[in-house]
């Protein structure tokens, strides 16, 4: 029997994101797969057979331009040969970029590649704080220029208008999908997608204020071919396909049955510095997790860090282990001025730090595998993922929104949490960790 037409192909530019967007189909019962760095002409039938659709990750989000959209135009030629009802291009729900950065020159690439001359852009999640409004972007009722991701080491957002700001990255026309059509209902927000295409609009930002909204903006997708945002499209479009009889009833737990590598102890790696994660992190260290605080221009400039024996070490004796990049202000000012002081822009710093700190990580996880591994973290976890030779990983239900329990099906079967640095709640690793449990 022949595998059926998949319901939705994404391409999303971090780890992340990418099992963000697929934990949020996961709890509506769509069966997904997320593949690592796919190259066209790559049989992935061993990894997708029975899924309802793919989520493939590039690691594009801080990478220079050319190289991010070269990441992208591959994934969207391995998602073109599964012929899927519908593309996504997933990006942050905080639109994380820079004013030169990817969203736009990425976006561009797939219209190109897939014939195009319309799509949207809503990278709105009010479940986690994330809202639209007059094209004005909002964390947790904070302009995003007023939020803590002002304060980003990689891509500072300091200009909340998303028409504009996204203008500045693509030569296609942006408009506005506004509150007024979004609020009305399918139909409206389809009819305002025909007025912006006569006007010659080619990406319309859509405002979205609650759930209720992103589930009429969702109905609406299933009538585009391509769309791209947050991962809100996980948790609407699901209620939507089955509305329309191309989605069964929702499926048992996705993970039931996944093989994996027996483990000891607990295994923390945060390489972000967000508000959120240091709260997290604090929260461990409180209850007496065994801590590795790294220092960014040690390990980069004279390759000063823990041991991975060590860690191996304090795994297998049944411990809760931490591993952390510094975050105070003078820790992030000296990485700053190495960084400058060798030429070397935030990113590529960023990224080498990343690289550095997956490859301890790594060493430590071959020699004792733990029983749950959660990385804190966009650029860290796509390193650390690379790192371990994970390419494909079964993805069961969030943890909390937006952080699904996810099981290697390639590499190293160690159940394993990618989270975006600026989610979970303060106690989020609890939860990480009773997840694992309940795995048995």
């Amino acid at each position: 029997m022949s595998q059926p037409q998949l319901l939705f192909a994404a391409v999303a530019d971090d780890d992340t994101g990418a099992s963000d967007l697929a934990g949020m189909f996961a709890d509506q019962g769509v069966r997904v797969v997320l593949i690592l760095d796919a190259e066209p002409g790559e049989d992935l039938a061993p990894w997708i057979g029975g899924a309802h659709g793919v989520v493939f990750a590039t690691a594009a989000r801080a990478l220079p331009r050319e190289l991010a959209v070269a990441r992208t135009l591959a994934a969207f030629d391995c998602a073109k040969a599964l012929d899927p009802r519908l593309y996504l291009l997933k990006y942050c729900s905080t639109f994380d970029s820079t004013e030169e950065g990817n969203i736009g020159p990425t976006l561009d690439a797939a219209m190109a590649t897939l014939g195009e001359n319309f799509t949207i852009a809503f990278p709105a999640l009010p479940v986690n704080g994330r809202t639209t409004y007059c094209g004005y972007h909002f964390v947790k009722g904070q302009l995003l220029s007023d939020s803590p991701m002002r304060l980003h080491p990689l891509n500072p957002m300091t200009n909340p208008n998303l028409v504009d700001f996204l203008g500045r990255q693509t030569s296609r026309r942006v408009g506005l999908t506004p509150y007024e059509a979004v609020r009305m209902g399918p139909a409206a927000i389809l009819a305002h997608w025909a007025q912006l295409r006569q006007e010659k609009v080619e990406i319309s930002i859509v405002d979205c204020l609650e759930d209720a909204h992103a589930a009429a903006i969702c109905d609406a997708s299933c009538e585009l071919r391509l769309a791209s945002g947050g991962s809100a499209f996980g948790m609407h479009l699901p209620a939507a396909w089955r509305r329309r009889g191309w989605l069964g009833e929702a499926q048992a737990d996705p993970l039931a049955g996944c093989k994996r590598t027996p483990g000891r102890g607990r295994l923390v790696a945060a390489g972000s510095c967000s508000v959120a994660t240091s709260r997290q992190n604090a929260w461990l260290e409180a209850r007496g997790a065994t801590v590795h605080s790294i220092d960014a221009v040690a390990i980069l400039d004279r390759g000063e860090a823990p041991a991975a024996e060590q860690i191996a070490q304090e795994l297998a004796a049944g411990q809760t282990v931490l591993v952390k990049t510094r975050s105070s202000p003078e820790a992030l000012e000296a990485s700053r001025a190495w960084a400058a002081a060798r030429g070397l822009t935030a990113q590529q710093m960023g990224l080498q730090l990343a690289r550095r700190i997956a490859s301890l990580i790594a060493e430590s996880v071959r020699m004792q595998p733990p029983e749950i591994l959660v990385s804190a973290g966009g650029e860290s976890s796509s390193a650390l993922c690379r790192a371990l030779g994970v390419r494909a990983l079964a993805i069961g239900k969030n943890i909390q929104p937006g952080v699904p329990l996810c099981v290697p099906i390639s590499g190293a079967a160690v159940p394993l949490v990618l989270k975006s640095g600026n989610f979970g709640s303060e106690d989020f690793y609890r939860a990480a960790f009773e997840a694992a449990t309940r795995l048995g």
